[in-house]
């Protein structure tokens, strides 16, 4: 759970601290918390009631914050966590004003005039009975970061999340009870800009609940691509399968075109490289793809092939993607992918998939052998190791 539900939770406790129906009796709190038989409290009693009226209220809202993430705990699903996204957005466009549910805005105040306080427990019992007896008037901003901590599924982030909402929401009561006079004053005059800040924070909860719908279908496209992914590569093995190649063999090179020379491929820079360019070295590539597992688990074996023969200058180490096939990455994907996983061993991305189809290709990983003369040598399917990959490209390199 990042930053931004955090600050997203203390917004809407600020935001149901200036509701309509809880700013205006802010002044009968305030004097149930700082008076005793019509007398002014001391500082002291004053912080001590403060502080027990907002774990009241904080006790309640952690408690309902537990209930809501266990519920996500359990029914933790895509669909469901869309369907929360698009309650919070409703509930953010009826707190906007943009749409009307005529049972939001049925209200209920309590009466408070008869109440008193008489000490911290009695404090911390009065914060309990705001909590419930407020909830309806804040519903739609409460039940906005309630469908939020359900969406995290995690009974200790669902919890954090409701207290950050009661901290926000709890503060200002804490700041304008100690302050009292002064605070109220000067509060009096917000009175006037509560339906514009609630539709400002309306709008907000609307963003938020858009961000969580985007966040799960994202979720359910990614979710998808790697089930077909998996499918391709598993088409690929069947196909390698079926013509004798799924294990490491070498495949008939007489029939292939030499059109495979000039075959335009672009390095992850954007540069054009065909492969008749290398011509008067040896060059050995090896066919994979980022979503094959075998293939990715050998990267750093066939990165260390490339630099031991970079080093020595004798043969040309390359590799080759074959992008938006065979279940592989668009470019713009697989590029930034290669970043993200410090691709060191220089990439060539066949993007039409030609060189691909010339060779013949049949199975991840597949081995390309070319002689210094330009010449196809061998072509071999599957995982070779690095003994027998040595032995190979010794061959093109004498």
């Amino acid at each position: 759970m990042g930053f931004g539900a955090f600050a997203s939770a203390a917004a809407a406790g600020l935001l149901s601290f200036f509701s309509p129906c809880v700013l205006p009796l802010l002044p009968v709190y305030v004097g149930i918390l700082t008076t005793d038989a019509g007398e002014s409290m001391s500082l002291g009693k004053r912080v001590a009631n403060t502080v027990a009226f907002v774990l009241g209220i904080s006790f309640v809202f952690v408690m309902l914050g537990l209930g809501a993430a266990s519920f996500g705990a359990v029914t933790s699903n895509p669909y469901v966590n869309i369907a929360l996204g698009l309650l919070i957005f409703v509930f953010g466009l009826y707190l906007a004003g943009v749409l009307r549910i005529p049972f939001l805005m049925r209200e209920r105040r309590a009466n408070m005039t008869n109440i008193k306080v008489k000490g911290v427990a009695s404090a911390f019992v009065l914060g309990l009975a705001f909590s419930f007896g407020w909830t309806p008037c804040v519903g739609p901003i409460l039940g906005s970061i309630l469908a939020l901590a359900a969406d995290q599924g995690n009974v200790a982030a669902g919890g954090a999340l409701l207290l950050t909402y009661s901290l926000g929401m709890c503060i200002p009561f804490v700041v304008i009870t100690l302050a009292s006079d002064f605070a109220l004053r000067h509060l009096r005059k917000l009175n006037k800009y509560t339906p514009v800040i609630q539709k400002i924070g309306g709008a907000l909860i609307a963003v938020m609940g858009l961000w969580m719908i985007l966040n799960q279908v994202t979720g359910l496209v990614n979710a998808n691509k790697a089930a077909r992914v998996q499918s391709a590569q598993d088409d690929a093995a069947l196909v390698a399968d079926a013509q004798g190649t799924a294990k490491a063999g070498d495949a008939d090179v007489s029939d292939v075109s030499t059109a495979w020379k000039n075959v335009v491929l672009t390095d992850l820079d954007g540069n054009k490289v065909r492969l008749s360019d290398y011509k008067g070295e040896p060059v050995y590539f090896e066919f994979w793809g980022s979503w094959c597992t075998s293939c990715v688990q050998d990267l750093g074996q066939l990165t260390k092939v490339y630099k031991e023969h970079e080093k020595k200058g004798d043969v040309k180490v390359v590799s080759v993607v074959v992008p938006g096939f065979y279940g592989e990455r668009s470019p713009e994907d697989f590029v930034k992918w290669a970043k993200e996983n410090d691709v060191q061993i220089p990439v060539l991305m066949d993007t039409n998939g030609s060189l691909s189809n010339y060779i013949g290709v049949s199975g991840f990983p597949t081995s390309v052998f070319i002689t210094k003369e330009g010449d196809l040598h061998k072509v071999r399917v599957g995982a070779i190791d690095v003994k027998t990959l040595e032995s190979l490209i010794s061959e093109i390199a004498e």
